[in-house]
């Protein structure tokens, strides 16, 4: 949970770490690239370390350094462009190899409450983000971005290096069939399943709407004429709320049929933006949504290994790189996030004409696509009709 806030939690948070003279939606651009590339790598990495389980603690310890070097680098970047390299790539890379060994383990600890353990492990990228954006706004205004930077990466060596004792499987390394492989035949069988497919359709849809809330409320929020700090807040209390939603939607899986936690996620994120986000006009109903919304929509990510368990039987090794593909999945529709959306921010007939969200600042097409995506998410329930006619 601790490495989960450092590595996931991060890049949201990249929207506070201005440099002068470069646009917004650049600045933009390395958030949703850190976090794309953490996302992406999983399909290698996952695979490669269930192969040779045996190099998972140096891999970690290698990603560590270069997640470290990363933040050191991105102190001193003086453009956009450097910081693009060094906190959106270096940082990324870095935290995959850290992250992905460590995530492996999961499935060898944890089956029957499987969603609550990944509900709580994800939960860490939000925990702290009821505090640190004020508190990374509040140091970057004192001291400036170098210093900020250095203390996130003093920050990571305090909470990491403690936390690698704890990182092991559950069983001896020396007891996995190390002849086993990705490239095993019937190793991607999960790739004939009609089941799979509906489930990574209906995270695809999920994932385009997904990130555009974290992207765009603090600008948003100027447009409305709030302050900086209601945009800071409304971030925060979207974090804050993603964790106990995490927790609660993973439980929820656990516990009853998924198709429940799927349609709370979707639909309830879906109504919270078409008529929250679009009707706030106030700083009340603005932080409304911020809540709502943080507690259903990131929540989808906790659903991941039942999505797995819905698809193939109990194999921590298959299971892990099944996941993984779920995890790329989402995010691809983190790297597209910030260019589509940027493009759907315009003028339309009702921009100027309501003080409402759909008026504000050519923010109703963006509004709208992101409702609108969020909800095409809920035909991922159809996936028990394929388990149905599977077993049929």
């Amino acid at each position: 949970m601790v490495s989960s806030f450092l590595l996931w939690g991060l890049p949201k948070l990249l929207h506070f770490c201005r440099v002068p003279n470069e646009s917004r939606s650049l600045l933009a651009l390395v958030g949703s690239l850190s976090n794309g590339i953490l996302y992406l790598s999983s399909p290698i990495l996952l695979p490669v370390m269930n192969t040779f389980p045996q190099m998972k603690t140096r891999v970690m310890i290698l990603g560590y350094v270069i997640c470290v070097a990363g933040l050191i680098g991105a102190a001193y970047a003086r453009t956009a462009g450097e910081l693009i390299v060094t906190q959106g790539v270096l940082y990324a890379v870095g935290g995959s190899l850290l992250y992905f060994p460590m995530m492996s383990y999961m499935f060898e600890w944890f089956h029957v409450k499987l969603g609550l353990a990944n509900g709580i492990l994800f939960s860490g990228a939000s925990a702290g983000g009821v505090i640190a954006p004020f508190v990374i706004e509040a140091i970057l205004d004192r001291w400036g971005r170098k210093v900020t930077l250095l203390s996130l990466a003093i920050t990571l060596i305090i909470f990491i290096v403690p936390c690698f004792p704890f990182l092991r499987p559950r069983l001896p390394v020396k007891n996995v069939d190390h002849r086993r492989s990705w490239s095993n035949s019937g190793y991607f069988r999960f790739l004939y399943i009609r089941t799979f497919w509906i489930l990574i359709s209906a995270t695809v849809f999920q994932s385009l709407g997904n990130f555009i809330p974290f992207l765009f409320l603090p600008s948003f929020a100027s447009e409305l004429g709030l302050s900086t700090t209601s945009g800071t807040l409304a971030v925060s209390l979207v974090n804050g709320a993603s964790a106990p939603g995490m927790i609660f939607l993973g439980w929820l899986s656990d516990k009853y049929d998924l198709r429940i936690a799927m349609v709370i996620s979707s639909l309830g994120s879906s109504l919270s933006v078409f008529l929250l986000w679009g009707m706030s006009g106030t700083l009340a109903v603005y932080i409304i949504f911020a809540c709502v919304y943080g507690f259903l929509g990131p929540g989808w990510g906790a659903l991941f290994p039942r999505f797995v368990s819905a698809t193939i039987d109990h194999d921590p090794e298959r299971s892990s790189s099944l996941l993984a593909i779920f995890l790329a999945v989402r995010g691809t529709g983190n790297i597209l996030a910030a260019p589509l959306s940027g493009g759907l921010i315009r003028d339309w007939a009702l921009t100027g004409r309501t003080g409402l969200g759909y008026g504000v600042g050519g923010y109703g097409p963006l509004i709208i696509f992101t409702g609108a995506t969020l909800l095409a998410s809920c035909f991922g329930i159809i996936y028990r009709m394929s388990c149905i006619s599977r077993a049929g």
